[in-house]
């Protein structure tokens, strides 16, 4: 656990979370702003993480506790007042070197003046009461009592049970709750896996061979990838085990023309091109003109060309580069924008902003987008559908009618690539976060007929 240390983490673990709650931020965007902002050293940036994202992790058993020594529901409690008092449940409960003094009184000097005496009681009452607070093991439901202890909002809970039955679902959700270890993606052109592997630890980085991708290196510790050794000389991205399988399964070769349909932030767009060892040619189609630009600096850093970025909806018509249009593709990524439940252990907020219609919404739009690139795929080429979901709206409802059409074939993910073959059922590779340790994934291979 992280030491307690006198400093403007806490204020800065609150502003996260405002803007978190109050603004739909992301935690990652904004923790990543306020350090810089902050100027803070490593220990503070610590303990900003660990407030924001316990927090973001635990806010319903949090809830549980706070309800149990206060005289209100806590969605009855003003948005500050709350996010204090979640903050110094956290430190009580879940955190062991902070001393109780500190955690009750910085929390209580975050929340809004009027609330202040009111905060100041409860959060003294979970302090002094703590020791006597009742489990959720003593709730009937059983679904309710997964919900509340491992903190996931009660409608995702019976999704995944009746998906995955009730130890399956309990497991994932145990899973969502660690905190991600950093997945590295190596730069075949500028070093080996095996070398990155011994540069690492040669620098005391604990790294190890990722299972299942071939370009993956594991750190389990947490870490700021430009602070590691071999970052500036590009020898490698930053991106998770499961992310990478798409690129991989697309398998796209030297000289071709490929198309990575959403592309932004780019990162899949420069796996494609590292894959076919830069030659030929990746279209990088995003809607999002800001985000696609980052590719750029990254493309440099890594040393890789032969990467087109055009601002353009997939989900319609795309205006190519002249020299391009009119010309069909040997490999299409489809990596569609979608709910993300499968990412809930990086971004723990998402669970809390999902709302059950949501899948079904985001499937209108993915429909749209892949139903518009198909036509793009020549005869015998390769598109590749992936979601970082499991949602059933938005994998098979999304991909079926395209092999249901007559148009494309389903095959087997796995096919040349033996370390997925475990993964593949029904020839959907899943990738659940409780069985892989990786992000949660779903990836459909369709071969243009």
């Amino acid at each position: 656990m992280v030491e307690e240390k006198k400093s403007g983490a806490r204020a800065a673990a609150f502003t996260a979370l405002w803007r978190v709650e109050a603004m739909e931020s992301y935690a990652d965007i904004v923790r990543d702003e306020l350090t810089k902002r902050e100027h803070a050293d490593a220990r503070e940036r610590a303990l900003m993480a660990e407030l924001t994202y316990g927090v973001l992790r635990w806010k319903l058993l949090l809830d549980y506790y706070l309800e149990q020594v206060a005289d209100r529901r806590m969605k009855k409690v003003e948005r500050k007042a709350r996010i204090a008092l979640r903050l110094g449940a956290y430190q009580l409960l879940m955190m062991d070197r902070i001393p109780d003094a500190a955690a009750v009184n910085e929390s209580v000097a975050l929340a809004p003046a009027q609330a202040r005496g009111f905060a100041n009681a409860v959060l003294r009452a979970l302090a002094k009461g703590r020791e006597g607070l009742k489990g959720p093991e003593r709730i009937a439901d059983p679904v309710e009592r997964l919900s509340v202890a491992e903190s996931h909002p009660r409608w995702l809970v019976e999704e995944w049970v009746e998906r995955l039955g009730y130890e399956g679902a309990a497991a994932l959700c145990r899973a969502n709750n660690q905190r991600p270890g950093l997945t590295l993606r190596v730069n075949l052109a500028r070093i080996g896996r095996e070398a990155l592997i011994r540069l690492l630890t040669k620098s005391g980085v604990e790294a190890r061979a990722g299972k299942y991708s071939p370009l993956a290196v594991r750190i389990e510790a947490g870490a700021a990838p430009a602070e590691l050794p071999g970052f500036a000389d590009g020898l490698f991205a930053v991106q998770d085990e499961a992310s990478q399988l798409a690129g991989l399964v697309l398998g796209p070769r030297p000289g071709e023309l490929a198309l990575d349909a959403c592309a932004a932030p780019g990162t899949k767009s420069l796996m494609l091109m590292q894959l076919m060892e830069g030659r030929g040619r990746v279209i990088a189609v995003d809607v999002h003109e800001g985000r696609l630009k980052r590719m750029a600096a990254e493309a440099k850093r890594l040393g890789i060309r032969n990467v087109t970025r055009v601002v353009a909806d997939a989900s319609g018509p795309i205006e190519f580069p002249k020299r391009f249009q009119g010309a069909l593709f040997d490999r299409v990524l489809v990596d569609a924008p979608c709910t993300g439940l499968g990412t809930v252990r990086r971004r723990p907020e998402i669970k809390w902003r999902r709302r059950p219609e949501d899948a079904a919404e985001r499937a209108v739009l993915q429909k749209k987008i892949i139903t518009n690139v198909a036509s793009l795929v020549k005869p015998g080429g390769t598109l590749v559908y992936s979601t970082c979901t499991f949602t059933r709206e938005e994998n098979e409802e999304v991909a079926g009618p395209l092999v249901e059409s007559g148009g494309f074939r389903l095959e087997n993910p796995a096919d040349g690539l033996p370390s997925l073959k475990d993964l593949v059922h029904d020839n959907v590779l899943r990738a659940w976060p409780h069985l892989t340790g990786t992000d949660g994934f779903t990836i459909f291979k369709l071969l243009k007929t």
